[in-house]
């Protein structure tokens, strides 16, 4: 078996058990009987049969030249011998388009013709569903509204201010331009006139309610931006002032029931599919910047919405593509932004380079003032990410400053493959001998110039899963497994990984792998996670039961089992190997019984889980309390 599968229990990106709770699992069952993995594959992937139902083509979520992306029609996953992405239809249609689960369920009913229904019907819930189906509704409304405002006599004044931008109608009419008009509660009064309640319309962000009482519109004499999601619908509105006044010159839509700040993308809808077919992004930070990119034929442009970059924008921008272009400001809140932008892309194994505007220059400006014959010679002297943090390091920190960046940055890696060539560059760039960085980065946080650990309550016990120097209770000092314990430790990991791949393969042998004792026999808490998945899985539907509850660790793990190098079945050779798996958890079980209960008997006390264990098996093996004479 393949050293990846390690990953058996280990916590993911996300976390088991919400995926498929509250949905009528009758319902993703249908939705899988009704589609075909491989059709919904291949409209994003050139895919070439390799073979009976299996299917292989380049992996659309990181970049290579050999087609390592592998999809399985019978068993109805993907898998990639490349970066590990894993899953089934739900996973790679939500991935492709940076839709959760939720979003790309309720897409693939809609395809599929499938009606969902909430597998539990809680009136908190129901109400929360209904306002968000209302929220919806108003905001459309809003949209619509805002948008006849722009045509009608009122709204002459933007529509001379957007002629003034040299916005075409074109663009006005793709991104559904509209007009705020400067009244106090005309959005109000037109809510209530088809049908909407104010408390729904405050609740949804558009209404305000004021201090005495009264209820007013959130935007008023503004250029209005709807911001949709990547179904299309509007959730949001961002509102520019176009006269001088006193007020903010950008005002966005607050939190609601269909809108978190920082979970989309300003433009994304539009500019999705040329994203995806490009296999970049550009990113930039302002409403008009991303309008003229795509007026100037930069079609797939997109904003952030006035917020630094977030995770959750990353997770959505990778779904398309893993190559980026940031386009922000030169001045110093711009390259602080960039470099924290390179830093979640970099460590997130996406590839980025960084173009600035000069100075007193934005997007909009450059394009139109010097055209884009100005704005491609900038864009061609761009640096890559790397590059750019390397010279911002260099430029505005302190080397022990850049040093702690430089922990921190490493610390975040996602791809542990990276982890060398990382930090090779950033010892070259910053004049670090590679061999001294490296000592360096071996310190706890906080350590002094002797190497220990400053500061209260840092005791230098942080480490991660990607083999970077951290504390373990298997590991004698910092670096340096104790003698033998390396060893125990593999061979634990070893056995957990042969007989959780013999449970995955072989559902329906669950119950009997049970009354072995398999519990007992796993060594590692990765692997005692997914067997507590695998126990508690519906008999009549194992497969169908466990998959929507894994962790991204605990899918590529299943994936693999039941993807990769499968035996072909052989009744003959089944039954030799459930009987040697079998022999094999009860002397496993039987020699950690017999070892513990020595040790508990020669006074080796262990922590108290431990502790409790032995009493208890003390008290089954010889019907007295751990400790009397036997």
């Amino acid at each position: 078996m393949n050293a990846r599968s390690d990953g058996a229990g280990q916590t993911g990106s996300r976390k088991g058990g919400g995926r498929g709770a509250g949905w009528s699992g009758s319902a993703v069952q249908a939705i899988k009987d009704r589609l075909n993995i491989v059709d919904i594959v291949r409209r994003y992937v050139n895919l070439q049969q390799a073979g009976g139902n299996r299917w292989m083509g380049p992996c659309p979520f990181h970049q290579e030249t050999k087609g390592s992306f592998s999809v399985n029609a019978d068993e109805g996953f993907f898998y990639c011998f490349g970066c590990q992405a894993a899953g089934d239809i739900f996973d790679f249609y939500g991935r492709i388009n940076g839709l959760d689960f939720k979003e790309a369920l309720e897409q693939l009913a809609e395809e599929a013709g499938v009606a969902l229904e909430a597998r539990q019907r809680d009136p908190g819930e129901a109400r929360a569903r209904d306002l968000r189906r209302e929220a919806l509704k108003m905001h459309e409304a809003a949209k619509d509204f805002y948008r006849r405002n722009l045509e009608s006599s009122q709204g002459r004044t933007c529509r001379d201010y957007l002629a003034g931008r040299q916005l075409d109608a074109k663009i006005v009419e793709s991104f559904e331009l509209g007009w705020s008009l400067g009244e106090w509660a005309t959005l109000a009064q037109q809510l209530e006139r088809i049908g909407f309640r104010k408390e729904n319309g405050i609740e949804a962000g558009l209404l305000i309610r004021g201090d005495k009482g009264g209820v007013y519109d959130r935007f008023r004499s503004r250029l209005m931006f709807p911001i949709k999601n990547l179904s299309g619908q509007t959730i949001a509105f961002g509102g520019r002032i176009i006269a001088e006044a006193d007020a903010a010159k950008y005002i966005n839509s607050s939190d609601s029931p269909i809108y978190k700040k920082g979970d989309n993308l300003y433009g994304l809808f539009q500019a999705r599919r040329s994203i995806a077919v490009k296999k970049a992004a550009l990113l930039t930070e302002g409403y008009m910047d991303v309008l003229t990119l795509h007026q100037f034929g930069y079609q797939n442009a997109c904003g952030v919405l006035g917020t630094a970059l977030t995770p959750e924008q990353v997770k959505r921008l990778a779904g398309f593509c893993s190559d980026f272009e940031l386009l922000f400001d030169g001045d110093g809140p711009g390259r602080k932004a960039a470099l924290r932008a390179c830093e979640m892309l970099l460590t997130r194994g996406l590839r980025c380079k960084v173009t600035l505007m000069p100075e007193g220059e934005d997007i909009d400006s450059l394009l139109k003032g010097g055209g884009p014959e100005m704005f491609e010679n900038l864009r061609l002297a761009a640096p890559d990410g790397l590059t750019f943090c390397i010279r911002s390091l260099n430029e505005q920190y302190a080397p022990k400053d850049a040093i702690v960046w430089v922990k921190d940055f490493l610390g975040k890696l996602e791809q542990p493959a990276l982890f060398s060539r990382f930090v090779s560059e950033f010892s070259k760039g910053l004049g670090f001998e590679e061999s001294v960085l490296r000592k360096e980065l071996q310190r706890p946080k906080g350590a002094d110039d002797s190497g220990r650990a400053g500061g209260q309550g840092n005791s230098g016990t942080s480490g991660d899963s990607y083999g970077r120097p951290g504390w373990d209770k298997s590991r004698g000092m910092r670096g340096k497994a104790a003698p033998g314990v390396a060893v125990e430790a593999a061979r634990g990991l070893d056995t957990d990984v042969l007989f959780l791949t013999y449970a995955v393969r072989n559902l329906h042998l669950v119950p009997t792998l049970r009354d072995q004792g398999m519990e007992f026999a796993l060594h590692t808490p990765r692997g005692r996670a997914l067997w507590a998945k695998l126990l508690g899985s519906n008999s009549a539907s194992p497969e169908y039961d466990i998959f929507p509850l894994l962790d991204d660790k605990q899918k590529e793990f299943w994936v693999r089992c039941r993807t990769v190098d499968v035996p072909p079945k052989d009744e003959a050779k089944d039954a030799l190997e459930l009987k040697m798996i079998c022999e094999s958890i009860k002397r496993l079980v039987r020699d950690k019984q017999s070892v513990s209960y020595k040790q508990a008997l020669a006074g080796l006390n262990g922590d108290d889980y431990e502790n409790e264990f032995l009493r208890a098996l003390s008290e089954k093996l010889t019907g007295k309390p751990l400790g009397e004479k036997q």
